[in-house]
Formats: C-alpha cells, sequence, structure tokens
C-alpha cells in the first residue's frame, strides 16, 4: 500500500474522532502507521483473510470479535509458539474511536490538552503508553515528514461544544478541578448534583492544598 493511501484511509475516521474525543488527528494517524507498519502488520483472520481493522494492535474482543494470531517467540532460549487474540472491528472508525477511547484515562489527560501535535506526542511517551524511549520522536518525524498538521484543520458543521467551554473544560483539567478527560465530551450536558459537589469539593481541596 503507497504511502499517501494509507493516510488517506485513516485521515478521515482520525478527524472524526477528533471531533469527538480532542486528540490531534495528526498524532492519530502518526501512530497508526507507526503501529501497523503503514498497514502491514494489521492482524488477519489468517483461515479467511478477514482484516480486524486493528490499527493498534490491540489485544482483545471487538466489534467484530477477534482474530487469533501464533507468533514464534523466545522464551528462556527456546522457541514456542504463542497465540495472541486481537481485536476485530468492522472498519478503520471503530479501531480509531476505540484507541481514542482508551486515551480517555486520567493519565493521558495532557494529550487531551496538548497545544499542538508535538507536545500531544511527548505526552503520550512521558505517560508510558509505549516502552521505546523514541516513541514521541518518532511519532513528531511522521507528522511533519507527511505533514499531517493539514489534517488537524477540521471544524464541525455544527460545533458540538462552544471553543470558549472547550478551553474552559481544558484548564479545568489542568488544574484538577476535572480529573477525567472525558468530562471534555459533557460540556453541553447539564451537570447531575454529585458532579457539581465534586467539583466544589476539589476547589476548597485545592485551597487547602490537599492533592
Amino acid at each position: 500500500m503507497e504511502t499517501s493511501e494509507f493516510i488517506n484511509l485513516v485521515a478521515g475516521p482520525a478527524q472524526r474522532s477528533y471531533l469527538d474525543h480532542h486528540i490531534f488527528a495528526s498524532v492519530t494517524i502518526a501512530q497508526a502507521i507507526l503501529e501497523s507498519g503503514w498497514g502491514k502488520y494489521i492482524p488477519v483472520d489468517p483461515a479467511t483473510q478477514r482484516s480486524s481493522y486493528n490499527l493498534f494492535g490491540i489485544k482483545g474482543v471487538g466489534p467484530a470479535g477477534s482474530v487469533r494470531i501464533a507468533s514464534q517467540e523466545v522464551e528462556n532460549g527456546q522457541t514456542i509458539t504463542r497465540v495472541s487474540e486481537f481485536k476485530a472491528y468492522f472498519n478503520f472508525q471503530q479501531s480509531i474511536d476505540d484507541h481514542a477511547q482508551f486515551l480517555l484515562q486520567p493519565k493521558y489527560k495532557q494529550v487531551i490538552t496538548a497545544s499542538d501535535p508535538f507536545a500531544a506526542a511527548h505526552a503520550l511517551e512521558t505517560a508510558g503508553y509505549a516502552t521505546d524511549p523514541s516513541y514521541a520522536e518518532k511519532l513528531s518525524n511522521l507528522v511533519r515528514t507527511h505533514n499531517l498538521t493539514r489534517f488537524d484543520l477540521v471544524e464541525p458543521a455544527v460545533p458540538a461544544v462552544p471553543p470558549w467551554k472547550l478551553d474552559i473544560g481544558k484548564r479545568a483539567l489542568n488544574e484538577g478541578l476535572l480529573t477525567d478527560p472525558e468530562w471534555l465530551t459533557k460540556l453541553d450536558e447539564p451537570m447531575p448534583t454529585w458532579a457539581v459537589l465534586t467539583v466544589a469539593l476539589r476547589v476548597l481541596d485545592k485551597a487547602r492544598g490537599i492533592p
């Protein structure tokens, strides 16, 4: 598959995911490139040759079931066969959205609130997303080399959350008043009483110097 063809296949889903989850499309595309080897290492069912559409090597059972792949590994000096079960999706959109949900964990909040894709790449590495010490550098190089930032210029036809509200939400997340990045997707929803009280108590804790 040509590099431009692969980018075009995942760019649209990455942009749609950005509108819901606020993860830079350029970073999502770069991760998909790096982790799937430009699509060469997407798990494929060995019996049916059905693609799993799994761009990020996520294990488990997905919307379309799973794909079991046998691989040779060396353990204690001996070569053994290990079978791994990878999530299967019906399309790349499902794979990218599932990956975005994974990044909504509090430990990755700096990825969500990053001011640019390079800061987001650094935040991924700092949060321990990958064991590769050059992970952020590799993502950043892919973004620059293939001008992936052009895919970050996307706006919804009708903004789901007004920009000023999103700025407030990101600031609250950075300040520790919100502890879960998923709240950024709910800024236009009425807050239940318990949520209001939770934020109020967080404000009191911060004022008292309680972490």
